[in-house]
């Protein structure tokens, strides 16, 4: 027998009873009746009975909606987004897997003090460096910006220790055959300065001496040399900036592309990477899958503008770019003519609609 509420999508309900369930006057189990209202919302003439039913339910039967893994997605949504004023339910909704941490995003990037108290008191939150990341950056996090970036230092740490776990267990085959491996750079360009490839063949002289300013990456380039691919991995994911600025260039793609992996690279790093001419051509590839930082424009523009990156990956980001940029592309004398013609005649066709 069909459910109530498939019956009321479906437009196969009567109207006395959609009246009766948007007044919650059915007699239906908690969860079931909670659905039905949500599905009531957007109805013209009941979809605001259905939200006054709602607002006035009870809020332990909503916790427990919101706890169950199988509670649909709309309703997790809904409820995330228009009971906001009651903070257990917003705590319990976040724990709850089935909600999409894009909703989560969204929420730790725009909402109010209460929803953030109450999204602080969720381990998922807690555990989730991006989303603490978030939600400190947000003004409305001022009181508890010090202790948001304690827990992301501390969330993010161990994200990092899990995809290292993860990438030595997956690759651990492919690690023991190149675990001989010696470090080495992926070399610049023919005619470019590479002050990091002199560095280090000094290093493989046995040079130590250098002068204060590069003592430091001296060193770092002699601790990195002494390691092997699988140390390297880890120091890949767990390590500083100026680690990955050097491991990125790892001519072992199981090191380079575990720079990528790391939790703790943000969107100006990569717009680094993107930039970069002597990483491997899978690098650049592996950047145009990061959804989460090919959303920021400034990482795709630069990715874009790489003469390095192959066709395949750049043709696709051209009609993403603003008219200003896909100009700029057109006359960079630096890039594929493909990419150039590309990049002009969808600049011609965006200004002829603008224009028309």
């Amino acid at each position: 027998m069909a459910r109530m509420v498939d019956l009321i999508r479906e437009g196969s309900a009567p109207a006395s009873i959609l009246r009766r369930a948007a007044q919650g006057g059915l007699s239906l189990p908690a969860h079931e009746a909670i659905e039905i209202l949500v599905a009531l919302i957007g109805d013209r003439e009941l979809g605001a009975d259905a939200q006054q039913t709602l607002d006035r339910w009870d809020e332990a039967s909503l916790i427990e909606a919101a706890k169950n893994q199988f509670t649909p997605i709309q309703v997790l949504i809904y409820l995330f987004q228009r009971q906001t004023h009651r903070a257990s339910l917003i705590a319990v909704l976040c724990d709850n897997p089935g909600l999409p941490m894009g909703e989560l995003e969204a929420a730790a990037s725009r909402a109010g003090a209460e929803v953030l108290r109450a999204m602080m008191r969720s381990a998922r939150v807690r555990n989730s460096s991006q989303l603490l990341d978030l939600m400190a950056s947000n003004s409305a996090a001022e009181p508890a910006r010090a202790r948001l970036m304690q827990w992301r230092t501390i969330a993010e740490a161990k994200e990092a220790d899990v995809v290292a776990a993860d990438l030595l267990a997956r690759h651990a085959e492919e690690i023991a055959l190149d675990e001989g491996q010696p470090f080495e750079l992926v070399p610049a360009l023919e005619g470019e300065d590479d002050s990091l490839d002199k560095l280090m063949t000094r290093v493989s002289k046995g040079d130590s001496s250098a002068p204060p300013e590069e003592v430091i990456q001296l060193s770092l380039l002699q601790r990195i040399g002494s390691m092997r691919v699988g140390e390297r991995i880890k120091l890949a994911v767990r390590g500083n900036r100026e680690e990955r600025m050097v491991l990125i260039r790892d001519r072992s793609k199981l090191v380079s592309m575990a720079v990528l992996e790391s939790p703790k690279v943000n969107d100006k790093e990569m717009e680094t990477f993107a930039a970069m001419k002597n990483v491997q051509e899978a690098v650049l590839r592996a950047i145009a899958t990061k959804r989460r930082h090919m959303k920021n424009y400034g990482v795709l523009r630069t990715l874009v503008n790489n003469p390095k990156a192959p066709l395949d990956v750049t043709l696709p980001l051209l009609q993403h770019l603003l008219l200003k940029d896909q100009r700029a592309l057109a006359i960079n004398k630096d890039l594929n003519e493909t990419v150039r013609k590309m990049a002009l005649r969808m600049w011609r066709i965006k200004t002829e609609r603008k224009s028309s």
